[in-house]
């Protein structure tokens, strides 16, 4: 989990709800897991406000890259320029390290059976999704990845509002909770940056982060899956906190349960009948009270931003 100045409010969310997956393993002899917490470029007041919090939980391991940003000859900064090793340029946003550089070089030094990659704005909301990925990733040698969620290849080219272009978005497990098989990092060298290309067509086909990686691993035979719909009520992704310009320690309770209730409802975990109709009730009801309040809030993840 890689946690900046912008998504620490909420990533705060976050890492206490992976109590859920370590309080079931300790209640039922689960394996045992760590959550790597990549504090990135974090401001001395944010960790004087959340470290001895998160270093408290039983399943964290925190590195603070302070040391390695100041050992850099060029830090990173807003408009700057990096390359991926397939040759796509792309634009820094901030004063971070990108998430593709770091997946691309750090996750393959892990050696645990499964890796994954988690937002810092993906909260646990029910455990159950998780023990389903990984008892489903067991079953077979040639699944090497699952995730929550997943998109197909758009059918058609589709507006980007970050690039301001349209293009054809290649599938991707996305990568806000996304689980690789070890095996993963030994058969495939492609980075996990963004990659694009223009097709016979003279399209522009774009791979997301890590999405260029995986579709090399099909290429190579192995499968990917995603969870069933009807685990839709055990996480909450809110998509893009790394862009928040107006969320803060005073108002990110307000937001996030305003997301929660119009998003998922009350009732957590995989849906029967009964709480799938509760669910829609409510948000049935939330959805008036807080529509405009969460579009201005959601609308500044939909750009890049330059500082």
């Amino acid at each position: 989990m890689l946690v900046t100045d912008r998504d620490c409010i909420i990533a705060d969310f976050a890492i206490k709800s992976y109590n859920k997956i370590y309080n079931r393993n300790q209640a039922f002899g689960g394996e045992d897991f760590v959550l790597y917490i990549y504090l990135n470029n974090l401001s001395e007041e944010n960790k004087g406000y959340y470290l001895e919090k998160w270093a408290s939980y039983p399943y964290t391991t925190l590195y603070d890259n302070t040391e390695k940003l100041n050992s850099l000859a060029e830090k990173p900064y807003p408009g700057q320029i990096v390359t991926s090793p397939e040759g796509v340029s792309r634009q820094v946003e901030g004063y971070n390290e990108l998430c593709d550089e770091l997946w691309t070089t750090e996750l393959k030094k892990i050696d645990t059976p499964y890796i994954a990659t988690v937002d810092a704005d993906f909260e646990i909301l029910n455990a159950d999704f998780y023990f389903y990925l990984i008892s489903e990733l067991s079953k077979s040698p040639s699944l090497i990845g699952a995730s929550t969620c997943f998109s197909a290849t758009s059918p058609h080219p589709i507006y980007d509002s970050y690039s301001n272009r349209n293009i054809i978005l290649q599938e991707r497990n996305h990568t806000w909770f996304c689980i690789y098989k070890r095996e993963a990092f030994k058969r495939c060298n492609i980075s996990h940056y963004y990659y694009e290309e223009i097709n016979s067509s003279n399209q522009i086909v774009a791979y997301d982060s890590a999405s260029y990686f995986q579709q090399h691993l099909r290429q190579k035979g192995f499968i990917f899956i995603h969870c069933p719909i009807s685990y839709y009520n055990s996480y909450v992704h809110y998509g893009a906190a790394s862009k928040n310009k107006t969320l803060n320690r005073t108002n990110i309770s307000y937001y996030r349960n305003a997301f929660l209730l119009t998003s998922r409802g009350i009732l957590r975990g995989k849906n029967a009948l009964f709480s799938k109709a509760i669910n829609k009730l409510v948000r049935t009801i939330a959805n008036p009270f807080f529509k405009n309040y969460l579009n201005r809030k959601n609308y500044e993840r939909s750009t890049y931003i330059t500082a």
